[in-house]
C-alpha cells in the first residue's frame, strides 16, 4: 500500500537529523549552521533553521532527484513550499542545477507533485492539476465487479481503506457542468444512514470529476439468494435468522430515509441492495447517485430483474401488429405442393392474465387477422402481440414505486427466513403463466402481474410460521415471539404491494410497522442494534410522517372494535373493517370495495403491531 506524502509525514520526515545526514559531505554539513546569504544582516536564521519552517517540501524534493546539496542555490533565490509547485518555464529561468539544467528541472517538475498532494477529506471536494498525484490507489486486478456498476466504475483504497469510485465526464458532449456537479454532490453528502451507500468526497481532475462512495460491498442480495456466502453459512442458526429478520427493516428503514429528504430510488431490485463481510445490508444506487452516469441505463430498456420487481404503474401494456409466417409444412417426398395445418379461427383469442384480486382479471388479447389480400400476394399474416414496455422514468408516482419494488425485497427475505428457495418463489409466481410445448419464451414471473400468486405465497408464509410457532410453544424451537414477528412482517409487507399507488403505505409508515415486529422479535438480544430503529431524536420526522398520512383510514389501528360475522379474511383497505382485538381476526362489512389484496388471518394470529 502507498505513503503518501501528506503534511503529517513529511513533518516528521524531514527533520534536523535527516536533514545533516542526507545534505552529503561535512562541508555541506557545516553550510547548514551558516547565516543566510541574504538579508544583510537583519536575521540570525541559519540554512537550517529556513528548510525546518519553510523549505522541508524543497529538501525532499531535491533529496529524491539525488541533489540535496542544491537547496543552498534554492534558499538563496528566496524560493521555499510555498513557491511549489514551480513551472518548467520557472524552473529553466532560474538556472538551479547549472549545465545540467534540462534533465534536472524535468526530474524536479515531476518529482515536486509527490509532496504536494492535497488529502482526500470526508465531505470535501478537491481539484487536481493534470500532472498533481490523486491520493489513492487502484485494487489490484484493475476494475470491481461493483454490483449494478458501469464500466465508469472501479474500486479504490484511501487511507488504506476501500472505495467505490464513479467517474463522470465534465467536457464534451455528454460532459456535466462541473459547478453543477459540485453542488449536486454536497447536497448528497449530507446524506447519513446506516444502510445507505453514500458519498464520501469527490474530486476533479482534467476533463472528469470523480465521486468516491462508502461502503464498498462485494456482494449483491441476487447473489446471496442464489448462493449464501461463506461469513453468513457460519453463523448459527439462531443469528442466521436474526440476521435475515433484521435485514428487512434495515432496507426499508434506508428507503424511508431517502424519501423523508425527497429523494427516490427508482431502480429496487436485489442487484442494487448489497451486502458486506459483517452481514450488513446496504441500499445501493439510488437515482441521486446516478444523475450525472452517461452510462446508466444504455443498452437494452428491458432486463428481466428489473421487470420483475417494477411497480404496476411503471410498466404499461403496448399492443402491436407483427407480421408472421402463414402456418403451413412441408413434407419431403410429397410432391410440389405442402400440406397447410389448419388455419386458427380469425375471432381474437383472449387469454387473462393474472390480477390484483381473486374475482377480477386484466386480459390482455394476441389477436390474428388474415386478409385475402395478404394471404394470396405475401403469404404473411398480421398478428397482434401485446408486451409490456416501460413508462416514463421519472414517473410522478415514484414513491409508490419504490415501496412496491421494496416491498418484493423484503418477501425475498421473508421467504428465505422460513426456508423457501427464491426459484421455488418464482415458480410459484409464474405458474399461470406457462406455455405447452419446447422452446417458448421463459414464463412471466414479475410481480405485478402476478398478484394473486403473490397473495397466496404470502398466505403460504403465514401459515409456515404459524406451525413453527406452534411448534416453539411446545419448546422445541427459538421461540413464538419470533415467528409471530415474521408472521408480522409478511402481513405488513401487504400494505406495499397494492396495485393502485394511491393505496400503498408509504415506506416511513411500513418501517415503522416492520421495525416494531422485529424490535419485539429481538428484544431478547438488544433490539434491532444497527442504528436505524427509531431514536427520540426522530419525533419530528414521525411527525412529518403523521401529517402525510393523516387522511389514510386505518381502521386496524381503532381504539373501539367490534366483531361482525364470522371473521375470514382480512381486506387490505376495505371500506369498513371491524376487528376483534383479543381474537386477533378481522372480517369486512363492505365485501364490494376490495382495494387490495384478500389474505386470509389464521385464528388467534395478531396482527397488530
Amino acid at each position: 500500500m502507498t505513503s503518501w506524502w501528506t503534511d503529517a509525514r513529511i513533518n516528521t520526515t524531514v527533520t534536523r537529523e535527516y536533514i545533516v545526514r542526507e545534505v552529503g559531505p561535512k562541508k555541506s554539513q557545516d553550510a547548514l549552521h551558516h547565516p543566510l546569504g541574504f538579508g544583510d544582516g537583519l536575521t540570525d536564521d541559519t540554512y537550517l533553521d529556513w528548510i525546518l519552517e519553510k523549505g522541508r517540501r524543497c529538501f525532499l524534493i531535491l533529496n529524491f532527484i539525488g541533489v540535496p546539496e542544491r537547496i543552498f542555490q534554492l534558499i538563496d533565490k528566496s524560493l521555499d513550499d510555498d513557491d511549489l509547485p514551480l513551472t518548467e518555464d520557472a524552473l529553466f529561468d532560474l538556472n538551479l542545477f547549472g549545465g545540467r539544467s534540462e534533465t534536472l528541472d524535468k526530474k524536479f517538475y515531476r518529482q515536486q507533485f509527490s509532496v504536494l498532494v492535497q488529502d482526500l477529506v470526508p465531505g470535501g471536494h478537491q481539484d487536481f492539476g493534470a500532472d498533481e498525484v490523486v491520493p489513492l490507489e487502484p485494487r489490484n486486478g484493475g476494475k470491481g465487479s461493483i454490483s449494478g456498476a458501469s464500466q465508469t466504475s472501479d474500486r479504490v483504497y484511501v487511507h488504506q481503506k476501500l472505495y467505490t469510485r464513479k467517474k463522470i465526464p465534465t467536457s464534451g458532449d455528454n460532459g456535466v457542468d462541473r459547478v453543477h456537479f459540485v453542488m449536486h454532490l454536497k447536497a448528497l453528502q449530507a446524506l447519513k444512514h446506516p444502510h445507505l451507500i453514500s458519498v464520501w468526497a469527490t474530486y476533479a481532475q482534467q476533463n472528469f470529476s470523480y465521486m468516491l462512495l462508502s461502503p464498498t460491498t462485494e456482494l449483491s442480495l441476487k447473489q446471496f439468494l442464489d448462493d449464501q456466502p461463506k461469513f453468513f453459512k457460519s453463523l448459527e442458526k439462531q443469528q442466521r435468522r436474526n440476521t435475515l429478520l433484521r435485514w428487512t427493516h434495515c432496507v426499508i428503514a434506508a428507503l424511508a430515509y431517502l424519501h423523508d429528504h425527497g429523494l427516490t430510488h427508482q431502480s429496487i431490485r436485489p442487484s442494487n441492495v448489497t451486502i458486506d463481510g459483517s452481514n450488513t445490508i446496504y441500499l445501493a444506487n439510488f437515482a441521486a447517485l446516478n444523475a450525472f452516469d452517461s452510462t446508466e441505463g444504455r443498452g437494452s430498456t428491458y432486463r428481466t430483474e428489473i421487470y420483475e420487481h417494477a411497480a404496476p404503474e411503471n410498466w404499461r401494456r403496448k399492443p402491436s401488429l407483427y407480421d408472421m409466417a402463414p402456418d403451413k409444412t412441408i413434407h419431403p417426398g410429397g410432391g410440389r405442393t405442402g400440406r397447410r395445418i389448419k388455419e386458427p379461427r380469425k375471432a381474437p383469442s383472449v387469454r387473462p392474465s393474472t390480477s390484483f384480486f381473486p374475482n377480477q382479471c386484466t386480459r390482455s388479447a394476441t389477436t390474428t387477422t388474415s386478409s385475402s389480400n395478404s394471404s394470396s400476394n405475401t403469404g404473411l399474416k398480421k398478428t397482434l402481440i401485446t408486451t409490456f414496455s416501460p413508462a416514463e422514468r421519472f414517473a410522478p408516482a415514484a414513491s409508490p414505486a419504490d415501496v412496491f419494488s421494496m416491498s418484493t425485497i423484503v418477501l425475498h427475505l421473508a421467504t428465505m427466513l422460513l426456508g423457501h428457495s427464491p426459484k421455488a418463489f418464482a415458480s410459484h409466481r409464474a405458474r399461470h403463466n406457462r406455455q405447452a410445448g419446447r422452446g417458448g419464451a421463459p414464463a412471466d414471473a414479475s410481480f405485478h402481474v402476478n398478484l394473486t400468486q403473490v397473495g397466496t405465497w404470502m398466505e403460504m408464509l403465514m401459515k409456515d410460521a404459524m406451525e413453527r410457532e406452534k411448534k416453539d410453544q411446545k419448546g422445541k424451537g427459538t421461540g413464538g415471539n419470533f415467528w409471530r414477528s415474521v408472521g408480522g412482517v409478511v402481513h405488513s409487507v401487504e400494505a406495499g404491494l397494492r396495485r393502485e399507488p394511491k393505496e400503498r403505505h408509504t415506506a416511513g409508515e411500513l418501517e415503522t410497522k416492520i421495525g416494531k415486529y422485529v424490535g419485539r422479535a429481538l428484544e431478547n438480544i438488544g433490539g434491532i442494534g444497527c442504528g436505524c430503529q427509531l431514536q427520540d431524536e426522530d419525533a419530528e420526522r414521525e411527525r412529518v410522517r403523521a401529517e402525510k398520512g393523516k387522511n389514510r383510514q386505518e381502521t386496524w389501528e381503532q381504539e373501539e372494535e367490534t366483531v361482525v360475522g364470522e371473521p375470514k379474511y382480512r381486506l387490505s383497505i376495505p371500506a369498513t373493517v371491524t376487528t376483534n382485538r383479543s381474537m386477533g381476526t378481522y372480517s369486512t362489512i363492505d365485501q364490494e370495495r376490495r382495494m387490495g389484496m384478500v389474505i386470509p388471518v389464521m385464528e388467534n394470529w395478531p396482527l397488530r403491531a
